[in-house]
């Protein structure tokens, strides 16, 4: 009975990763700049993505990064939410320390990590200058501390 619980537990992991990484190839693209010519540099971003990416704790990773604000959303495998606590204060440290002088909003939140998603989306799509970029990140902000 054991066995089979763990089996149909684990069967649902794997249509949920396919789920979550539509459109993974989006997320790795850069922006090409605003309508003014200022390239939104999103250096800082793709280097807290990359190092949460080599974590064994985290399945999947997206961050945007705008002036002095930075937000990254990542989402836990589902046999790590035990352990949930300790992982998120353990990267909003991490981060924190790799980037001391952003403002680091993180979140595991899966509702965050979508808009965090679609936001880096439509930065690709289309030319956004900082000003814009900000706002939706105090949006998207406002909406991770409404949930908790």
């Amino acid at each position: 009975m054991a066995a089979l619980m763990v089996a149909s537990g684990c069967a649902k992991e794997e249509t949920e990763q396919k789920q979550s990484l539509q459109g993974a190839e989006l997320m790795r693209a850069q922006t090409s700049g605003t309508a003014k010519g200022a390239k939104l540099d999103q250096g800082p971003a793709e280097r807290a993505a990359a190092y949460l990416r080599r974590r064994g704790d985290i399945r999947d990773v997206v961050a945007v990064n705008s002036g002095d604000r930075l937000l990254v959303a990542y989402q836990i495998p589902h046999m790590q939410r035990w352990n949930r606590k300790t992982i998120e204060k353990d990267i909003e440290s991490k981060l924190r320390d790799m980037f001391p002088g952003y403002q680091v909003v993180s979140s595991s939140d899966l509702k965050i990590f979508w808009k965090t998603q679609q936001l880096k989306t439509r930065m690709v799509n289309k030319r956004w200058n900082q000003r814009d970029v900000n706002q939706e990140i105090e949006r998207i902000e406002k909406l991770s501390k409404e949930q908790t």
